[in-house]
């Protein structure tokens, strides 16, 4: 596909993330649930909980300019939009990141989730 024909979050330049969404669980490595991707982020990239500021400016910054790379219904809350996004660590390291963008309506995007993605070993 080429750039041109790119789909991209609708309203990215709105979107919001919610410090719960990454301080709280995404970057916690006491969360029930969250717990093994705040160990990814900090061994990866040394993101840890108090610097999901930074990590949030990064996400917001670039999200406008990735395209989508997949779009799933979320019934009855809307679509989720896939975003990769390129994120500089606090280690020097870079990786692609993995955000789910909560769309509804005329709402402005919402992320739901965010992953670090590590190159698949051969």
């Amino acid at each position: 596909m080429a750039e041109s024909d790119s789909l991209f979050v609708p309203r990215a330049d709105r979107a919001e993330i919610p410090e719960e969404k990454l301080r709280a669980y995404a970057l916690n490595p006491d969360h029930s649930r969250g717990q093994h991707k705040a160990r990814v982020f900090a061994s990866a990239l040394g993101i840890a909980a108090g610097d999901w500021l930074f990590l949030r400016d990064q996400i917001l910054e670039q999200l406008p300019t990735c395209p989508v790379t997949a779009i799933r219904p979320k019934p009855p809350y809307g679509l989720e939009y896939e975003v990769r996004i390129d994120i500089d660590g606090l280690n020097g390291e870079t990786h692609a990141v993995i955000t789910g963008w909560l769309v509804a309506g005329d709402e402005p995007p919402r992320l739901i989730t965010a992953y670090v993605q590590l190159p698949q070993r051969s």
